[in-house]
C-alpha cells in the first residue's frame, strides 16, 4: 500500500537480553451515565434532613420521601435512553419528558411548600434546605424548558435533507441545529452557574450528595459546552465564508509512527459554500527527495528517518505534524492553500464503511464494516500485487470519504459527530486547523492529539515507532494495566502500570509471508519498535523495569522538540513478548484518573485495563 524505508535497519547487538512474562485480561473502562446522577444527588439523604429538624421532622421526613420517589421516578424515566446527553433523537425526547416533567413539577412543589419553606429559615440547616430546594429547580428546568425547547428544534431539522446534490450541503438546516444547541447549551450554563451559587450544605451527607451532583452537572454542562463550540465553527469548516481546502493523510499502521502510521499517500478535499469535493490522493512516492523532507535537528537525534511524508508521524504532537505535512504539499507540484491536516487509518476508515455502506473494489474484494482494516493493514500485501496496492488504497480512501459527505442528513452528521470522539481518543483519525479560534473547539473534541498537557486531566503517552522495514506492528499486540496505588499528601496519586508486548505472528504467516510484510534477513518476522514513554503534566514517571524473552536496550532519558521523555528499543522476533513495569504520579492538580495516550493498533480495542484502585482520589 505504501512504500517502506528500505534503507533502516537495527542493531541487534546493542539491545540487551532481559527475560520475564505476564499475561493480562483487556478490560475497557466503565463509561458512566452522567446526568441521571444529578437527580439522585437531590435526595439521597433527605431523611437526614428530616431528623436533624427535630419534632416537626416526621411530617417533613414524610414529604422528603415524596420528593425522593418523585425524583427516583424521574431518573427511571431517563433510563430509557441510554446515554441522554448524547441522544439527537426527537422522537425519544418526546417520550421520556412528559411523564420526567411530572415528577420533577411534583417534586419541586413539594419541596416549595409551607413546611420547607419554614425549615428554610431554621438558622444553619436552613442552608441544606434552600439547596435541596434549588436543586429541584435546576432539574424541573432542564425537564420543563431546555428539553422540549431542543426536542421542537430537532424535530424540524431532523427531518430536513442536508443534501442539495452534487456535492451540495444545504447550510440551513445546519444553521438552525447550531442555533438550537446554543440556546439550549445557555440555558444549561445558567442552570450550572445557579447550582454552583446554591447555599452550601452543612450536614455532610447532604452536603456530599451536593458535591457529586454538581460534579454532575459540571460534566453535562462542558460536554454540551463543547458541542456548542463545535456547531458554531462548523459553517466556517464547510466555507460559508469562502473556499476552503484540506489535506488528508491516509496512514498505516502496520509500520507505526508516534502519531499513527507511515504515510501511504496524501489526498485534498475543498469545501466552499457548503459544497464539498473530494480531490485525488497521491502516493507517497510523489513526496520523496530533499525538497520533501521536513524536521528538526532534535527529530533526526531521536529518529533514523528521511522525514518526508512517511515518517511525519513520528512525532506524537499532531500540531507539529499537521504544519510539516502542509509544508510538504506546498513544495510538491500539487501546491495549493492549505486551512487544516487531516490523518486517518485503516480503523477510522472501516468504522466510516460501515457507516456509508460497503465498498467494491473493482476486480478486488468487497470491504465492509468488518474487514476493511484487516485487509488495508495485512490481506492487500498477501493478495495483491506491489506495483497495486497504492491504487487500491488510493481508491478506498477517496471512495469512502467522497460517501461521508454524500446525500448528507442531520442523522448522518450525527452519527459522525458519535463516530468521531472515540476514533480521535484512539488516535485513528486527527486532524488540526490553521484558524486559531477553530482549532480550539477541534482540540476542545480531542480531535488535535498532542502529548500529554493537562494537569488536571492526567494522562500518559506511549508512542512507538517500527525501525524494521516491515509491516510487523500488525502483529504487535499491546496490553496494558493501570492500577491507583496511593493517593497522596500533595493531592497527586500514583499508578503501577504493566505494559505487555507480544509478537502475535502465526506460524503459518512466519512461514510464508512476504518479505514486504516480514522484513529481510537476520530481522524477518521481528517487530523493532522505538518506544517513546510520556510523563503526565507536572507528573513523573519512575521505577522502570523491563523484562520478557525479547531483547530490549537499556530505558534513556530523551527529549524530543523541547519535550522530556523515556525511550528504549524492543526488538521482539517470533514468538517472543516483552514487558515494562513503571510508576506513574500525576500532577497534584490531578482531578480524574490517569489514562493511557498511545499509537494507535489495528483494532478499535485499546487493549487498556483499569485495575481496582487502593484510593478514591479527593479533590
Amino acid at each position: 500500500m505504501s512504500k517502506p524505508h528500505e534503507e533502516l535497519q537495527t542493531n541487534e547487538s546493542e539491545l540487551s537480553i532481559m527475560k520475564h512474562n505476564a499475561n493480562h485480561a483487556t478490560v475497557q473502562p466503565k463509561q458512566h451515565k452522567k446526568w441521571p446522577w444529578v437527580l439522585l444527588g437531590i435526595f439521597v439523604l433527605l431523611v437526614a434532613l428530616g431528623t436533624a429538624l427535630g419534632v416537626t421532622g416526621y411530617k417533613f421526613y414524610k414529604q422528603a420521601l415524596q420528593v425522593k420517589d418523585h425524583e427516583m421516578a424521574a431518573v427511571e424515566t431517563v433510563k430509557q435512553v441510554k446515554d441522554i446527553k448524547n441522544t439527537m433523537d426527537p422522537a425519544t425526547l418526546q417520550k421520556i419528558i412528559k411523564p420526567m416533567q411530572q415528577h420533577t413539577s411534583a417534586a419541586r412543589t413539594i419541596a416549595h411548600g409551607g413546611l420547607w419553606k419554614l425549615a428554610a429559615m431554621v438558622p444553619v440547616y436552613g442552608d441544606d434546605i434552600r439547596a435541596v430546594q434549588g436543586m429541584t429547580e435546576v432539574v424541573d428546568d432542564l425537564a420543563s424548558k431546555t428539553l422540549p425547547e431542543v426536542s421542537d428544534t430537532l424535530t424540524t431539522v431532523m427531518s430536513s435533507d442536508l443534501s442539495a446534490g452534487n456535492g451540495q450541503i444545504n447550510m440551513q438546516p445546519v444553521l438552525d441545529l447550531k442555533n438550537a444547541v446554543n440556546t439550549a447549551n445557555t440555558q444549561v450554563q445558567q442552570q450550572y452557574k445557579k447550582m454552583k451559587n446554591l447555599p452550601t450544605p452543612h450536614i455532610g451527607l447532604v452536603k456530599n450528595a451536593y458535591d457529586q451532583a454538581l460534579d454532575q452537572f459540571a460534566d453535562i454542562a462542558d460536554k454540551l459546552n463543547q458541542g456548542n463550540e463545535m456547531l458554531s465553527i462548523l459553517p466556517k469548516f464547510l466555507g460559508q465564508d469562502g473556499q476552503r481546502t484540506y489535506l488528508v493523510l491516509a496512514a498505516t499502521t502496520s509500520e507505526s509512527r508516534s502519531s499513527g502510521g507511515l504515510g501511504g499517500s496524501l489526498g485534498s478535499m475543498t469545501t466552499n459554500n457548503g459544497s464539498f469535493q473530494m480531490g485525488d490522493f497521491y502516493p507517497n512516492t510523489e513526496f520523496e527527495g530533499e525538497n520533501s523532507e521536513v524536521y528538526t535537528d532534535s527529530d533526526k537525534a531521536v529518529f533514523p528517518f528521511s522525514f518526508d511524508i512517511r515518517d511525519q508521524e513520528a512525532d506524537p504532537d499532531f500540531n507539529n505534524v499537521a504544519k510539516n505535512v502542509a509544508t510538504i504539499w506546498q513544495q510538491s507540484s500539487h501546491s495549493t492553500n492549505v486551512d487544516g491536516v487531516m490523518a486517518i487509518d485503516p480503523v477510522f476508515i472501516q468504522e466510516l464503511v460501515k457507516l456509508n455502506g460497503n465498498v467494491q473494489i473493482p476486480n478486488g474484494p468487497l470491504l465492509t464494516g468488518d474487514n476493511t482494516a484487516q485487509f488495508l493493514l495485512n490481506d492487500i500485501y498477501k493478495d495483491v500485487y506491489t506495483a497495486y496496492q497504492d491504487e487500491y488504497f488510493q481508491y478506498v480512501a477517496s471512495n469512502v470519504m467522497d460517501a461521508t459527505f454524500k446525500d448528507l442528513s442531520i442523522n448522518k452528521l450525527v452519527s459522525i459527530a458519535k463516530l468521531i470522539s472515540p476514533m480521535a481518543e484512539g488516535r485513528h483519525v486527527s486532524f488540526v486547523s490553521f484558524h486559531e479560534d477553530e482549532n480550539k473547539a477541534f482540540s476542545d473534541m480531542g480531535l488535535t492529539n498532542g502529548i500529554p498537557s493537562d494537569e488536571e486531566k492526567p494522562e500518559f503517552g506511549m508512542y512507538f515507532n517500527q525501525l524494521n522495514a516491515s509491516k510487523m506492528d500488525w502483529y504487535l499486540h499491546r496490553n496494558t494495566q493501570i492500577t491507583r496505588t496511593s493517593c497522596n499528601q500533595d493531592g497527586s496519586q500514583t499508578y503501577h502500570v504493566t505494559v505487555t508486548l507480544e509478537n502475535a505472528l502465526s506460524y503459518e504467516d512466519y512461514v510464508n509471508g512476504p518479505t514486504y510484510i516480514l522484513g529481510g534477513g537476520d530481522l524477518r518476522g521481528h517487530i523493532v519498535d522505538k518506544m517513546l514513554l510520556y510523563a503526565p503534566a507536572g507528573g513523573s514517571i519512575s521505577n522502570l523495569t523491563v523484562g520478557g524473552s525479547a531483547q530490549i536496550d537499556d530505558p534513556q532519558q530523551g527529549d524530543l522538540n523541547g519535550n522530556g521523555m523515556i525511550y528504549t528499543v524492543a526488538n521482539i522476533a517470533y514468538g517472543q513478548n516483552a514487558t515494562f513495569d513503571f510508576d506513574v504520579t500525576t500532577s497534584p492538580k490531578a482531578k480524574e484518573d490517569l489514562k493511557l495516550d498511545q499509537t494507535p493498533m489495528g483494532w478499535t480495542n485499546t487493549g487498556v485495563d483499569y485495575g481496582k484502585a487502593a484510593c478514591e482520589i479527593k479533590e
